[in-house]
């Protein structure tokens, strides 16, 4: 493994990574609680877990715990040592595993195998917004231009957690150059995919919810017009970072989309039936959940992300790709990824401090306009890191 820069850690007050222990965990606990009817014991451990990661030593998992022995394997020294002297990546990782343990998630009883983060992603596909908000799909003719039906379906996975998706999605109103976009590879995936069709599209994802509505969106539309002979979707094993998705998840969201009217209704249908004919499956693997970039793939994940090309989804995936590290922001992304078993892409609101790929003038253009352009979420990018060469499933 290369070298990498200092990892970020969260020491420093001023930091995103000590607002998010400091103040984003424990409003996390405060909607928990108001959310389930939890009694003492998980309300005592969980206010328990908030006060130990601010100011106190981190505890190893129980005795019982069923992933005692890979936490041990990823350990990397931290258990015993001060929360803020942690790796940011691994301390919030693991921030995530222990919340599961103070909620009784793992162990025998009523708890065991219950979603804390349910709630949350139940109220949003329960919005009677997202019909609205997916009507754009039936605004899309069927004879447009296929880069630009392309950019609309990958826009929409792109900004597909906001809300609003920030702007119209339709292929005629779509630029690949929009003004959020930090950084922009999109022209090359499309030429990649055009010249190496079809080929096995694997999805680390990221959110549920409208997010993952959206990738199911952009899954179709690689199905129905040829660009992948197969969709493979990578879940988290159990809840993780409130709303990543799980395979429940997943068959949550299929349901959803194939309730909508219209286009987004056609595309669940088909997804739907993609999965019985074999052409979408998903997958998981524990490493999903490992507080560990993707340096340390493990190699039977590393072969399955390496059987064709990837879209990896979001700031954590981003982070493990790089490293969670004080980067200098114009290393170039695909140096950073090279390592990666295959070729590669990620899709990415900015919602944390990692940061590369970008030209000088974009760096100091973003600091003088916006002080927190790296965590807001107001800006985007599409980084590609795309050399086929040992790719199993590229002609």
């Amino acid at each position: 493994m290369d070298s990498l820069p200092p990892a970020l850690t969260l020491e420093d007050e001023e930091s995103f990574a000590w607002r998010v222990f400091h103040q984003r965990h424990p409003e996390l606990i405060r909607r928990l609680n108001c959310a389930h009817p939890y009694g003492p014991e998980q309300r005592e451990a969980l206010s328990a877990l908030v006060e130990e990661s601010r100011y106190g030593v981190i505890a190893g998992l129980p005795e019982d715990a069923p992933d005692r022995a890979l936490w041990q394997e990823w350990d990397l020294g931290h258990v015993g040592t001060p929360w803020k002297k942690a790796l940011f990546l691994w301390a919030e990782s693991y921030f995530y595993r222990r919340l599961l343990e103070a909620v009784g998630y793992f162990a025998p009883g009523a708890w065991n195998g219950v979603d804390p983060f349910a709630p949350f992603k139940t109220a949003e596909l329960r919005s009677p917004t997202l019909d609205v908000d997916f009507a754009w799909l039936n605004d899309m003719p069927s004879s447009a231009d296929p880069q630009a039906s392309f950019d609309a379906a990958l826009s929409a996975s792109l900004y597909g957690n906001r809300a609003d998706l920030g702007f119209r999605l339709t292929a005629a109103g779509t630029s690949s150059s929009h003004e959020r976009l930090v950084a922009d590879d999109s022209l090359q995936l499309w030429q990649f995919l055009t010249d190496y069709a079809p080929v096995r599209m694997t999805f680390v994802l990221d959110n549920g919810g409208r997010e993952l509505l959206s990738d199911l969106i952009l899954a179709d539309h690689l199905l129905v017009t040829g660009l992948a002979s197969e969709v493979v979707l990578h879940t988290k094993p159990f809840p993780y970072y409130v709303s990543d998705a799980t395979t429940a998840d997943v068959g949550d969201c299929l349901r959803r989309l194939t309730e909508m009217s219209g286009e987004p209704g056609a595309a669940g249908r088909r997804i739907h039936q993609a999965a019985a004919d074999g052409r979408m499956r998903i997958r998981t693997h524990p490493f999903h959940c490992a507080p560990l970039s993707f340096h340390h793939l493990p190699k039977d994940l590393a072969d399955d992300l390496g059987a064709g090309a990837t879209i990896f989804k979001g700031d954590l995936n981003y982070g493990r790709i790089v490293g969670d590290c004080a980067w200098d922001p114009t290393r170039p992304f695909h140096t950073a990824a090279s390592y990666l078993p295959g070729p590669a892409a990620v899709l990415r609101t900015l919602k944390s401090d990692v940061i590369v790929g970008l030209s000088p003038g974009c760096v100091r253009d973003l600091n003088n306009r916006d002080a927190d352009w790296r965590v807001n979420g107001n800006h985007a990018l599409v980084q590609a890191a795309l050399d086929p060469r040992g790719a199993t499933g590229v002609a």
